[in-house]
């Protein structure tokens, strides 16, 4: 009991509540000055497949795209041919692809022209991609809508949940927006990626909950919430902190290509974590307490309203006595 009384997290949700609203309020301003910085995958670019004369590291390659200001392109090699590399940029008019190709064989040994192509993608692959991500979500969000509820039987449970989780969605993005990082097909699989993992956590936490409710102690309902988010929170920052960790490794050491993608999965796990804890579980407190206001305020109503006495409390109706009864007629008898 000391230690629910030290780390008061219910208690102190309202401090939650803000930190969330600082960061998601700028990026949603961010969203609707700036939008989002939409890559070639939904909006169209080219396409280059060249050979090269001798085997050429991504960064070198990076280096000459760099001097044509086109140093964020995305750049993939295979093992299995060093010599072959698929470079995808912005839309490029046939001189800069050309220039492009001729600073490329003149640094790795010429170009294999008869072994390269080069083409465009139109921005209609990049609409109907966009769709199928916004798709993908919201049925993402739906199923683990269906998923919780039938979990914990408790629309509650579930609606809180996607709150949270809609909390990070929102979050993701808007930072997204906010350091103006480019968004790609990977990005879809970041958002999928925080459904999964900010609903797992909660899953977690919330089956705490229903067990310490089961237990059936004589303790208020957001003290045995703040007691079942401290027993597994040592289990949820040890989870977060170890994925955070190898995320930190990918995005040092991974390159420039996935860095993007692994700061959207580490800002996917930290949220997730922070949700479930800050977010989904006050939010249960919160609803809770609703609930038991408005209950309360219906009861108050009927007792102010008359109630009548049962019947076995109720006085017998006395017989109706006149003050001043009518007299009888007398008849006259023989008298006309």
């Amino acid at each position: 009991m000391t230690t629910t009384r030290a780390w008061n997290i219910i208690g102190n949700r309202r401090w939650g509540y803000l930190l969330s609203a600082l960061i998601i309020i700028p990026g949603i301003i961010a969203l609707v000055v700036w939008g989002l910085d939409l890559g070639i995958d939904f909006t169209g670019g080219t396409l280059m497949d060249l050979r090269l004369g001798r085997d050429a590291s991504v960064s070198e390659i990076r280096a000459v795209l760099a001097t044509f200001g086109h140093q964020e392109a995305v750049i993939q090699k295979t093992p299995e041919q060093p010599n072959q590399v698929l470079i995808r940029t912005a839309a490029l008019d046939e001189p800069t692809v050309a220039r492009i190709q001729a600073a490329l064989g003149q640094r790795f040994g010429g170009v294999d022209r008869a072994a390269s192509s080069v083409a465009n993608v139109g921005p209609q692959i990049g609409r109907e991609l966009r769709t199928r991500a916004v798709t993908a979500v919201l049925i993402g969000l739906v199923l683990q809508l269906l998923y919780i509820s039938w979990r914990f039987r408790s629309v509650r449970f579930a609606l809180t949940a996607d709150v949270a989780l809609f909390h990070d969605l929102l979050i993701v993005v808007g930072l997204f927006a906010l350091l103006r990082k480019e968004i790609d097909s990977a990005f879809v699989a970041v958002l999928l990626t925080v459904i999964g993992y900010s609903v797992n956590d909660t899953v977690v936490i919330f089956d705490r909950i229903r067990d310490t409710l089961a237990q059936r102690l004589r303790l208020p309902f957001a003290e045995m919430v703040n007691r079942s988010i401290l027993e597994v929170l040592v289990r949820s920052l040890t989870t977060g902190i170890g994925a955070v960790m190898a995320i930190l490794a990918i995005y040092v050491f991974g390159g420039v290509t996935i860095r993007d993608f692994a700061l959207g999965l580490g800002i996917a796990v930290i949220t997730g974590t922070y949700s479930s804890i800050f977010v989904a579980s006050p939010l249960l407190v919160d609803w809770e307490n609703w609930s038991e206001r408005r209950a309360g305020r219906a009861a108050g109503e009927a007792a102010r309203l008359p109630v009548p006495a049962p019947e076995s409390e109720r006085e017998p109706e006395r017989p109706v006595v006149f003050s001043n009864p009518p007299r009888k007629r007398r008849r006259n008898r023989g008298r006309r």
